[in-house]
């Protein structure tokens, strides 16, 4: 008896110690070499194993970097459906709210903890029946959780505090009539085994760099994200309207790194308003009108949201047709013929840079050319398993550093979403050449001609 006493006893103890510590997964961000980079939100999503929806989601942003499961979240499934903690403002500045909806009186014990586990404030007090009102206040600009434990169960909710504060404590501020139940907290929809489908977001001098992952849920984990495309570029200033270009040199060539932003004057959507022979310049997503600044400070959403609050101009660089081109590029450097462009690709395919892990030895670019993934960003692009493709492991893509973005329009002036799109400075039969990463299917870089009035992407070479 004394042996099954002390069994019982070792069980419980060993679940209630399991029980007590949450789950907490920490993102931390860090470029191609490792250096640490601050995230500037991040979006964990988790999916039904069937449909294609998610049916939990939430958006972090810096500098809340860390999804906490409580550890008694399993036990909030039998709690009774209206205890209920809901933050009136949140994120907040120095001081907030809570409501503690209860079914009935009872002593209710209330913590406020750090991300790191640390309790800072605590208020033990009986609640009456229906809505009771609490008051945060938090010292430091960081993530708090607040914790509330009563016979109904536990609940939690993570507060942000942007701005700090002289101290912390919990005040108990009154009680009302019963509120009914609104948001429950959202990590009691996670459990260890759960996936998350993970994108980040950093914005430097107001570039976006995207990341996406899977990360399955065994218990707390510091994660460490990687942005492959953040490198150490070197970069030159345009004198004409003070913009500022990456550029990486591959082989014997200099070439910018992100598309030309040059833009004189605005025009609005290129499917209506287009010319064979005026130039003609546009900014993605911009049809409010003619003003330079408002389309240099326009921002998108696109896609769902996957670029949510872009600055389109920014990200993506001006659009331009045939005759804009002319003279686009900033002193020192040209817009590519159609025979750089060949010697780029040649020299991708002859030396290491083909996706198929293949090496060319001829100077054909139409054999062997498996170049697409060495151009292209590691993000923007929709996933798949296409061989070789630039949306089938996408991480693996830069490896040159031209950092080829998609969101694009094509060829033909209609609005795709789809590739990316470059002149080249070679006429064609009533138009001029352009190379192109066509789609996320793509793994080599497409050539082919278009019409004058045509809106595609520039990228420059050095003279």
């Amino acid at each position: 008896m004394k042996n099954f006493i002390s069994t019982l006893f070792f069980i419980v103890f060993c679940t209630s110690y399991i029980f007590s510590q949450d789950t907490r997964l920490t993102f931390t961000a860090v470029d191609n070499d490792g250096n640490f980079v601050q995230l500037d939100s991040i979006r964990a999503e988790k999916y039904f194993s069937v449909v294609n929806t998610p049916w939990w989601a939430e958006m972090l942003r810096y500098p809340d970097t860390v999804i906490v499961i409580p550890a008694t979240s399993v036990q909030d499934f039998s709690a009774k459906a209206d205890f209920d903690v809901v933050a009136n403002e949140n994120p907040f500045v120095g001081k907030t709210s809570v409501v503690v909806n209860m079914p009935a009186e009872s002593a209710v014990n209330v913590t406020l903890t750090g991300v790191d586990g640390r309790t800072v404030a605590t208020l033990s007090k009986n609640l009456h029946e229906g809505g009771n009102l609490i008051e945060v206040n938090a010292k430091d600009a960081k993530p708090y959780i607040l914790t509330v434990g009563c016979k109904f169960g536990t609940k939690s909710v993570k507060l942000l505090n942007t701005e700090s504060n002289t101290a912390n404590s919990l005040v108990y501020a009154g009680s009302y009539d019963y509120i009914p139940q609104s948001k429950l907290t959202a990590n009691e929809n996670l459990s260890i085994g759960d996936t998350l489908w993970l994108t980040a977001f950093i914005d430097i001098d107001g570039f976006r760099y995207v990341l996406q992952k899977e990360h399955i849920i065994e218990g707390s984990a510091d994660i460490v994200l990687q942005f492959a495309d953040i490198r150490h570029y070197e970069t030159f200033t345009d004198e004409r309207d003070g913009n500022v270009y990456r550029y990486v040199q591959i082989g014997s060539q200099v070439w910018m790194a992100e598309n030309l932003r040059y833009l004189p004057s605005i025009n609005g959507n290129p499917y209506f308003d287009y010319s064979n022979g005026q130039p003609m310049y546009y900014v993605f997503n911009y049809f409010l009108g003619e003003s330079v600044e408002g389309a240099k400070n326009h921002i998108c959403n696109i896609n769902g949201g996957y670029y949510e609050g872009i600055n389109s101009y920014r990200q993506f660089g001006v659009y331009y047709n045939g005759p804009a081109t002319i003279g686009a590029c900033p002193s020192g450097w040209h817009l590519p013929t159609d025979a750089e462009w060949t010697q780029l690709e040649i020299y991708l395919q002859n030396n290491g840079y083909n996706s198929n892990g293949t090496n060319d030895t001829d100077e054909d670019r139409e054999t062997n050319n498996f170049t697409a993934k060495a151009l292209a960003s590691v993000c923007g692009w929709d996933m798949n398993d296409y061989s070789f493709a630039v949306g089938n492991n996408p991480e693996e893509n830069n490896s040159v550093g031209f950092c080829g973005y998609p969101w694009c329009y094509s060829p033909t002036s209609e609005i795709n979403l789809g590739g990316a799109y470059w002149w080249t400075d070679t006429d064609a039969d009533a138009g001029a050449y352009y190379r192109a990463i066509l789609n996320t299917n793509s793994y080599s870089l497409y050539r082919d001609s278009a019409p004058y009035r045509s809106a595609m992407n520039v990228r420059c070479v050095r003279d």
